[in-house]
Order: structure tokens, then C-alpha cells, then sequence
């Protein structure tokens, strides 16, 4: 059989080479994400003092009402970004996944730029958009350095993935169906809420939850555009770790974060295998 090898290793070519092949890969995978996650769970259950382990960090952050209230307001905040955001792609995954054509192309392309510009650069846009509005009278005063500023550029953020994801999933309904539909006299609405909605509802769920866990962490957004009113999780474990003492705070706080960012997803993906 040949074989390719590798330092100490070597492949077989049949299945049983693919087969190590494929563990070795999720073995290092693993090693990759659970090295990092590890270290912070072992930081966030270190005394603040500096006095061993104690788990003080996870004590404080149950019992303290402003560390309460940050994550709370994360959770709301990534809540409303990936609900507007979804809506909002709707129509726009139409254009993509359904009409197609030239409007559709050039969509997508504009999508696609929106999504990869640089974060910096949007919240920089964004800040500056609020304050030219307010000095000319065309935004409320209060808009500026508020939820509202930071909710926009959230949106901002999110739907191109939004609208991209749903296309897709647009995209996978059979074509026949629709000309069908259309040939007896579907608008487009009745298009959407009878054919489009039933098939593609439970990804539009999946993919609000995957906007959810990118925006309910989000940093620049609060730290640029946000109230200090309104201070978020994120806000909350960077005074922490700015602190000598505050480590294990902050990493407390992130594993918090990861914890309501992924559980969403896990919930739809549990109530999809159940159906």
C-alpha cells in the first residue's frame, strides 16, 4: 500500500489513513479552541488577591447588580440588532435569492462590500453621521453617543450576513414552484407567506441566532457610540481587566458572554435533529 508520511507518522492511503487523518485534524482543532477557553476558565476562577484559586470572581459577578445589569443590556442589544437586522434583510434576500437578474448582482456585490469593510471605518462613519446630523438640527441632540447610534451601526454590521443567509436559503426553493406560482396569479407577497416563509422560517431563526452571537460581544459599537448610561458587557470587563486586581473579573464576564452568545444556536440545532 503506499503510504505518505510525515515525521513520526505515517498515512495510509485507504480509509484507514483518512480515518487518522481526520482525528489528527480534530484533535488539533480542539487543542486550538479549547487551549484559550481553558486558560480563561482557569484565570476566572483565581483569587483577585492573587491568594491561589477561589472562585471569588464568579461570587461577585452573580451578586453584583452593575454586572448584572451590563449583561443584560448585551443581551438586549444583540437581541434587537439580529431581530431588526433580519427583518430588514428580507427584502433584499428576495431581490437575491428569487428575482435575480442584474439588481440582484449588483446587491450582492454591495452586500459583500458592506460586510467585509473595515469595522473602523463604519463606526467612524457612523460617528460622524450622528454629529454632522445633530449640528445641522436633522437628529435629535440625544441620538448622539447613545443606544440609538449604536443600535444603527449594529444593524449596519449585521445585515449583510442577514440578508446573505437568508438568500441562500430563498435560493433552495425550487424554481418550478415558484414560476408556477407566479403563472397563476402570486404576488410576490403571497409568494413569500406561502411558499417562501414555510421553508426557509426555521433558517431565518438560525441565522438571527448566529447575528446574535457576533453582536450580543460586540466592543467597538458600545465603546464608540454607546451612553455611558447604557454600558454593556463588554464596557464592563475592559475597566475590569484595566485594573490590576481585575482579571478574573473580565474573564469571568467573557465566559458569561460565550455562554449566552451560544446558546441560541445550540437550541436550534437541538430543536431541528428533535424535528
Amino acid at each position: 500500500m503506499p503510504v505518505r508520511s510525515l515525521p513520526g507518522i505515517a498515512f495510509g492511503s485507504g480509509m484507514s489513513g483518512r480515518l487518522v487523518s481526520g482525528w489528527i485534524a480534530t484533535v488539533l482543532l480542539a487543542a486550538l479552541i479549547g487551549a484559550p477557553l481553558a486558560l480563561v476558565a482557569w484565570l476566572s476562577l483565581r483569587d483577585p488577591a492573587g491568594q491561589g484559586v477561589s472562585g471569588l470572581a464568579w461570587v461577585t459577578l452573580a451578586t453584583s447588580s452593575e454586572a448584572t445589569l451590563a449583561l443584560s443590556y448585551s443581551i438586549a442589544m444583540g437581541a434587537a440588532i439580529a431581530l431588526v437586522s433580519s427583518v430588514c434583510s428580507l427584502p433584499l434576500a428576495y431581490q437575491i435569492g428569487v428575482r435575480g437578474g442584474i439588481v440582484a448582482r449588483v446587491i450582492l456585490a454591495l452586500l459583500m462590500i458592506l460586510w467585509l469593510l473595515d469595522p473602523g471605518m463604519r463606526i467612524l462613519g457612523w460617528m460622524q453621521i450622528m454629529k454632522s446630523g445633530t449640528l445641522l438640527g436633522l437628529l435629535p441632540d440625544y441620538v448622539q453617543g447613545s443606544y440609538i447610534a449604536e443600535l444603527a451601526a449594529g444593524i449596519h454590521a449585521w445585515l449583510p450576513m442577514a440578508a446573505i443567509l437568508q438568500a441562500f436559503s430563498f435560493a433552495r426553493v425550487p424554481s418550478t414552484l415558484l414560476t408556477t406560482a407566479r403563472e397563476c396569479g402570486a404576488s410576490p407577497l403571497t409568494i413569500f407567506n406561502r411558499i417562501l416563509w414555510p421553508r426557509s422560517r426555521r433558517w431565518f431563526a438560525f441565522s438571527a441566532s448566529l447575528i446574535f452571537c457576533g453582536a450580543v460581544g460586540g466592543f467597538l459599537e458600545p465603546r464608540l457610540l454607546g451612553s455611558s448610561l447604557f454600558e454593556q458587557a463588554t464596557e464592563w470587563l475592559q475597566r475590569a481587566m484595566e485594573r490590576e486586581v481585575g482579571w478574573p473579573y473580565a474573564s469571568t464576564m467573557l465566559l458569561a458572554l460565550l455562554v449566552v452568545a451560544i446558546v441560541p444556536p445550540l437550541l436550534m440545532l437541538g430543536g431541528r435533529r428533535r424535528a
